[in-house]
């Protein structure tokens, strides 16, 4: 127990950003006679308050008692610090004094829920006065403490005093006096803070020390955990649990704050820090209850056990394939066989994105082929397969699997095949495919099968079969596309034959269904993502489309095949506009993409796009090679007529923006022919007859508008208005070329409007309507917690609460997180600043 001095400072300026400060001393203003408890942890600032609140009180005049014995002698006021530390016969003899209600008293104590006297005089008080909580600081008020101290709040100090600290008052404050020195040292400000938590747990009794070593590799603090590892009985374990709860060292989630565990464990000492992690892990195996989060904390401790590393193994096999990928990274380290997972882990990194890791394992598995397993040597190339694929490298994906030949391929026959038609090579995909499946016939590999099926019914110009095909597939393949690797999805494949066919809708559909279940970050993810925006752009909503592109990552490059996709998208939106200067700045962007990359059936569309840039700059000579690449390929595929038919309408408008008719006519002659299997190639092959006729000026506005309609019909609208617009400018009869000009507007708008039944795009009206949970959300969102922090508060998942704020965003109509803070402020949320210990 301390006593309370008053101060010389100004209440105002001392309390300054300190959460609940103001409530607590306004509370003490009043309570004549009255009560008020502080609550709060250790360094959270309750001397602090507890000396302006003894200012506040000296004013009145009067005897004001810092001891229980005193007040219960003498009359006045009692002001209290530390109730938490009084033997029981002075906390019984407090709790009589309040519930009496003849004087102020003003108490501070450190939570302990499971202590019942003090449980008493909490609810006493609240009773007769008020029980304010404090809480660690926000980053605001981190920067609103510093600006009262006379120190500039840069977001970098903000930043480190808070990931150094915790926002723990006691600490900040120390940060704080090191900033006014040496003004601009980050490193100071570290290190000020480091030495005033050194100071803090040198303090510390051996036994708080050892439980604290203890929690601080843990996920959280469980009494049982103390109690079984330091061999105390449960009522000292849950002691120490409420001391360490209550301490500088916890988050606001109540876990063991990160950069607290190497100071502990010097203070502690490395023997004995050793002996508190196995013991720790004996522990939670023995009661079932350890988890990843303990798992892999032990890990980046040091701790090499091998029933750890199955631990984490089993972790790894169960997770999501970003975690995985980090949980057999742990598990080796944990002292698991790097060869025995070494499939599993390159699978999950290419699933997750990282195909730097996925490819460097990949290659080690290659080199050592000889010794491999046949399904671990089929899996290793599936993935350097995929790899390759997704880098824009076809051509190395169809020479891994002829390398690999049809009787070593196992059950990824299938894929080798598909890898085989969309890299041009039609021999050796019927050579797969006439070996057949030698694995189980699981959902999967029917799904995958199907695919090929599907691609190669697509070639021979079986449309609708294909469809078919590839439709089934994607069911099938829907519980299995999110954990294998494969060099394509059901869905993109599907997506893009919609799109080579005009069949948008159906295009739209498919990648709508696929990205509600697509994991978040996921490569099929990005994939669907784009080429939804493709299936936007192509339908001439440009808006839409741009925006999509807008929600592509950036945290790390793109990978080849959709930076293809990517850098035809922005091409296409630009030309649309109109827009030269950003079609010049696109294209530049777009040449490392088109320099390296090698062309295959499924990238024939952004190619086109790409190609009319080029020409429409005066820089085709850039991109023949892999014009020239397409058509080889087309060729050796025999001109199918679902997958053709796009670049050849491409080729089209490449003769006409290069005004050259001469070229058209090869194209033109293509899409004639392929128009006796597709009635896409049917239409644009009239759409290219209509255009030769208006380079030369011999088009009709009726047969101009007949096929701009017909372009729209078969999902080209932009095209076709395009083509009115064209044949306008060229038409002598002037009531023919209004007509031809009110025929572009109306396919513009048509295909700018949203589709029939869709959600309008304007956000919810800002309204005050949050549900119950969505209004707690709200408030522990502007106390400045993070999503796992307010998950921990309110026992759900940190997904949830992402899927809550995402909601209240929608509904307030918010376009940023600095407007949907302010908008939860102007209704109401987060006015009170006490929060729950």
């Amino acid at each position: 127990m301390r006593t309370v001095q008053a101060v010389d400072t100004a209440p105002d300026d001392l309390v300054a950003g300190v959460p609940g400060a103001r409530e607590f001393l306004d509370a003490v203003d009043v309570a004549a006679p009255g009560c008020v408890l502080l609550r709060g942890n250790s360094g959270s600032g309750k001397s602090l308050l507890l000396a302006a609140a003894r200012t506040l009180l000296d004013t009145r005049g009067g005897d004001v008692h810092a001891t229980v014995a005193a007040a219960e002698l003498h009359s006045g006021a009692l002001l209290l610090d530390g109730a938490h530390m009084l033997p029981d016969d002075e906390r019984a003899a407090l709790l009589e004094l309040v519930r009496r209600g003849d004087r102020t008293i003003v108490v501070a104590t450190e939570p302990r829920p499971h202590d019942p006297i003090l449980r008493s005089l909490v609810t006493a008080v609240q009773s007769l006065g008020a029980v304010v909580d404090l809480r660690a600081l926000t980053t605001f008020e981190i920067s609103e403490r510093a600006r009262r101290r006379g120190i500039s709040p840069t977001p970098t100090l903000t930043r480190t005093l808070d990931d150094s600290t915790g926002g723990v008052l006691a600490g900040v404050d120390a940060g704080l006096s090191a900033a006014a020195t040496a003004p601009g040292d980050d490193d100071v400000v570290r290190a000020a803070a480091a030495t005033h938590l050194q100071t803090t747990l040198r303090h510390l009794d051996a036994e708080m020390l050892a439980a604290l070593a203890l929690c601080s590799y843990s996920s959280g603090i469980d009494a049982s955990d103390i109690g079984t590892a330091l061999e105390v009985d449960p009522r000292r374990g849950q002691d120490l649990a409420d001391r360490i709860r209550a301490s500088a060292f916890v988050t606001r989630a109540g876990s063991v704050l990160p950069f607290v565990r190497p100071h502990v464990a010097i203070a502690t000492g490395v023997t004995r820090v050793r002996d508190l992690q196995l013991r720790l892990l004996a522990t939670r195996l023995d009661a079932g209850t350890l988890d990843a989060e303990t798992a892999v904390a032990l890990v980046e401790a040091g701790l090499e056990d091998p029933r750890l590393a199955e631990f984490v193994c089993t972790c790894a096999d169960a997770a999501e394939p970003t975690a995985a990928a980090d949980l057999y990274t742990a598990a080796v380290r944990a002292g698991a066989d790097a060869g025995r997972l070494a499939v599993r882990h390159c699978e999950v990194s290419a699933l997750s994105g990282d195909l730097d890791t996925a490819e460097r394992i990949a290659d080690s598995l290659l080199t050592r082929a000889d010794s491999l397993d046949p399904p671990e040597l089929t899996a290793a190339v599936r993935i350097s397969a995929s790899v390759a694929a997704y880098r824009g490298a076809i051509g190395r994906s169809a020479d891994l699997y002829e390398w690999l030949g049809p009787t070593r391929v196992g059950a990824d026959t299938a894929v080798s095949a598909a890898v085989l038609l969309a890299a041009g090579r039609p021999d050796a995909a019927a050579a797969a495919l006439a070996v057949g499946s030698q694995g189980p016939p699981t959902s999967g590999a029917a799904g995958i099968a199907l695919v090929a099926e599907g691609l190669a019914q697509s070639i021979a110009g079986s449309g609708a079969v294909a469809m078919n095909s590839l439709t089934r597939a994607m069911s099938l393949l829907s519980t299995s596309a999110h954990t294998r690797l494969l060099p394509d999805s059901a869905t993109a494949v599907t997506a893009l034959l919609c799109l080579h066919s005009g069949e948008l809708a159906h295009a739209e559909s498919v990648l709508g269904r696929a990205l509600e279940s697509d994991p978040p970050g996921s490569v099929t993810q990005l994939r669907h993502r784009v080429l939804a925006a493709w299936t936007a752009m192509v339908g001439g909503d440009l808006a839409g489309a741009a925006a999509l592109v807008d929600t592509l990552p950036t945290d790390r490059p793109l990978h080849h095949r959709e930076a293809l996709f990517v850098h035809g998208l922005r091409v296409g939106l630009a030309r649309r506009h109109g827009d030269l200067g950003a079609l010049q700045r696109q294209w530049a962007d777009a040449q490392p993409v088109v320099a390296g990359y090698s062309v295959d059936l499924l990238s024939l569309l952004p190619l086109g796009e790409l190609w009319l840039a080029a020409v429409r700059l005066g820089d085709e000579p850039r991109i023949t090679h892999l014009v020239e690449q397409a058509q080889e390929l087309l060729a050796r595929l025999g001109e199918p007529a679902l997958w053709g038919a796009s670049l050849h309408w491409y080729g089209v408008q490449a003769a006409i923006l290069g005004e050259n008719p001469a070229k058209l006519l090869p194209h033109a002659r293509a899409l004639a022919a392929s128009a006796e299997v597709s009635s896409y190639a049917a239409g644009l092959a009239a759409a290219g007859r209509v255009w030769l006729r208006v380079l030369r000026e011999e088009a009709e506005a009726a047969e101009v508008e007949s096929a701009a309609r017909a372009l729209e019909r078969i999902g080209l609208p932009w095209d076709g208005a395009r083509l009115a617009g064209e044949a306008a400018l060229r038409v002598s009869d002037t009531r023919g070329a209004t007509t031809l000009l009110q025929v572009a507007r109306s396919l513009r708008d048509a295909s700018a409007a949203p589709p029939v039944g869709a959600e309008p795009s304007t956000p919810e009206p800002a309204t005050g309507a949050l549900t119950d949970r969505e209004a707690d959300v709200a408030e522990l969102l502007l106390l400045g917690l993070t999503h796992r922090e307010i998950g921990a508060r309110l026992y759900i998942a940190p997904k949830t609460v992402e899927h809550h704020v995402a909601r209240i965003r929608r509904r307030l109509g918010a376009h940023s997180r600095s407007e949907l803070l302010s908008m939860l402020r102007a209704l109401g949320h987060g006015v009170s600043e006490s929060s729950g210990s």
